[in-house]
């Protein structure tokens, strides 16, 4: 029994190898038409293990894996040295789907001929099998070097590095909206290394830098954004950003104009319109300072708002009207007092004092309030849409001013719809209203 297993082994190995080898296929249509054949060199060519060589690349082909191993295997023991056909069973273990085992062969070869070309493209495609890119770029860049003729190579090396580059800055981006900084750092220095040419690359990553506050360094990566494109849009408002939040001024304003002549728009304008008025309040006295956190706001500070952020629609209702006011000639907000005096939304009692210090109240705030309404050519609200109040009779003195400013929005009502008219006014409560006005009047 034992010498009939034997004879059928022989037999076997027999039709696969030597004086009785099997057929060799001719694959008309090749398993593995991408695999590139392990070419063999010049000197080579008329040997006993060339022949064999293609031999076993035609029963590879022909998906016949067993076969082709054996005739690799076979040629290899007779001579070690041949690559081409360590290659090709570099091939074999790719063709198994063995990844690990694909690239150990190749390794080898490429110790031995570090410009063999098939080597290199097949040791690309077993790393791209364990998501290793990178390293498979950089061999499909070596086998395009050593042979400048492989088109198809170049455009691979295209896709696998836009591929790449748009999974790494989705991993990025998501560290970003993670709150993980530090890794959104890595990752976007990582694609940086492997696209130095993006110019959004570096806006991104300075945007997360901003946010860390690392102002120089992101300054200097929106540098180079701004020197591989001089059109970017958003390294323009960056740059104006970061220059802004350090208190440069005028580099602020140059950065934000390069951005209005690229793209003009809202978004713009109302940033230069913001930089103007910090350059304006940065000239103002200190006490100006003090006006938003005010635990109850004066008539000299509510005048001084007044002043500088409805300066035209003041000059515009001044006219020839005179103003005297005889007790804050050495108050330090003066004339914003004689700006709204003339202008009639503030106004000195009939001894022509203005009491820059007394209190604001919500009644007050909201008679200011109404008349600049009128002054900015804003319709009055309809009687109908008067909302009413608990504390607040419509036939008071007071209501007609405090329901138009609740009713337009300026000021809300309080806890069990009252309006409080004595209520003293903060100074964060007078900016914001103001805040509202100065929209509803541009409107």
């Amino acid at each position: 029994m034992e010498n009939a297993r034997a004879v059928v082994v022989v037999a076997a190995l027999c039709g696969l190898l030597s004086g009785c080898a099997a057929r060799v296929p001719v694959a008309t249509t090749p398993a593995y038409p991408d695999y590139p054949f392990p070419a063999v060199s010049a000197e080579l060519e008329g040997t006993p293990a060339a022949a064999a060589h293609r031999d076993a690349w035609a029963f590879l082909q022909a998906g016949q894996l067993e076969a082709a191993e054996l005739r690799f295997v076979g040629i290899l023991r007779d001579a070690p040295s041949f690559h081409p056909s360590a290659t090709g069973l570099g091939f074999l273990a790719l063709a198994r789907g063995d990844a690990g085992g694909a690239i150990a062969r190749f390794q080898g070869v490429l110790a031995r001929v570090p410009a063999y070309v098939p080597a290199r493209l097949g040791r690309a495609e077993a790393l791209l099998l364990e998501d290793r890119v990178t390293e498979a770029i950089a061999d499909l860049g070596a086998a395009l070097a050593a042979d400048p003729s492989l088109t198809p190579v170049r455009q691979r090396i295209a896709e696998l590095e836009f591929t790449s580059m748009t999974v790494q800055v989705a991993l990025a981006r998501e560290a970003v909206e993670a709150g993980r900084d530090a890794d959104a750092i890595a990752a976007y220095e990582r694609v940086i290394g492997a696209s130095p040419e993006s110019a959004f690359l570096y806006v991104e990553l300075a945007d997360v830098e901003r946010r860390r506050g690392d102002t120089a360094s992101a300054l200097a990566r929106l540098d180079r954004a701004i020197a591989l494109d001089p059109n970017a849009l958003d390294a323009w408002l960056l740059v104006a950003e970061l220059h802004l939040a350090r208190g440069d001024l005028d580099r602020a304003e140059q950065a934000l104009l390069r951005a209005d002549a690229l793209a003009s728009g809202p978004d713009v304008a109302r940033r230069l319109a913001d930089l103007d008025w910090r350059r304006r309040t940065a000239e103002l006295p200190i006490e100006y300072a003090a006006i938003e956190a005010a635990d109850a706001i004066t008539r000299g500070q509510l005048a001084a708002l007044l002043g500088l952020q409805f300066e035209s629609v003041l000059a515009g209702q001044a006219g020839d009207r005179a103003a005297i006011i005889t007790d804050a000639r050495d108050h330090w907000a003066y004339r914003w007092m004689i700006d709204v005096a003339q202008a009639g939304i503030m106004q000195a009692d009939v001894n022509y004092r203005f009491q820059p210090e007394r209190v604001v109240n919500r009644a007050e705030l909201a008679q200011i309030m109404v008349r600049l309404l009128r002054a900015a050519g804003v319709d009055p609200v309809s009687t109908a849409a008067l909302p009413p109040f608990s504390d607040l009779d419509p036939g008071h003195l007071d209501y007609p001013a405090a329901s138009e400013a609740v009713a337009a929005g300026l000021l809300s009502p309080l806890p069990q719809n009252m309006f409080r008219p004595g209520l003293s006014v903060t100074g964060g409560e007078a900016m914001a209203a103001l805040s509202r006005l100065y929209r509803a009047a541009a409107r």
